[in-house]
């Protein structure tokens, strides 16, 4: 893989995370510097997902690993979801993007897996 398009993206990601970060702690920042690293949070989140959409694999290693890291990338994704369900759930307040969210996740996953077969 391309040297620059891996440092390309771990500043797209550094970025990211910074910004939500900001965007985490409101208490400092006024409703527009709010809305501001919203938009930038956007940005950035779009921009790595067309580096990581344009990304190729060279070998049966890359491939591999591409593999992989999506597997992992996924199964994360879907923990956090399920603890922000199941403490929702608890206090009785389940936000309905959580659970859609978990069965776009789960439904994708399955019929682009039956596409590719």
């Amino acid at each position: 893989m391309n040297k620059s398009f891996v440092h390309t993206g771990v500043a797209l990601l550094i970025g990211f995370f910074l910004l939500v970060i900001a965007d985490l702690v409101p208490f400092w920042m006024p409703m527009m510097g709010e809305l501001v690293a919203l938009v930038c949070v956007t940005v950035l989140l779009l921009l790595w997902a067309s580096f990581m959409l344009y990304e190729t694999a060279v070998d049966e290693r890359e491939v591999q690993l591409k593999t992989q890291s999506g597997r992992v990338a996924y199964l994360a994704g879907l923990a956090i979801l399920l603890v922000a369900l199941i403490s929702q759930s608890l206090s009785h307040t389940i936000d309905p993007w959580i659970p859609a969210a978990i069965a776009t996740m789960v439904l994708v996953k399955h019929f682009t897996r039956l596409y590719l077969e």
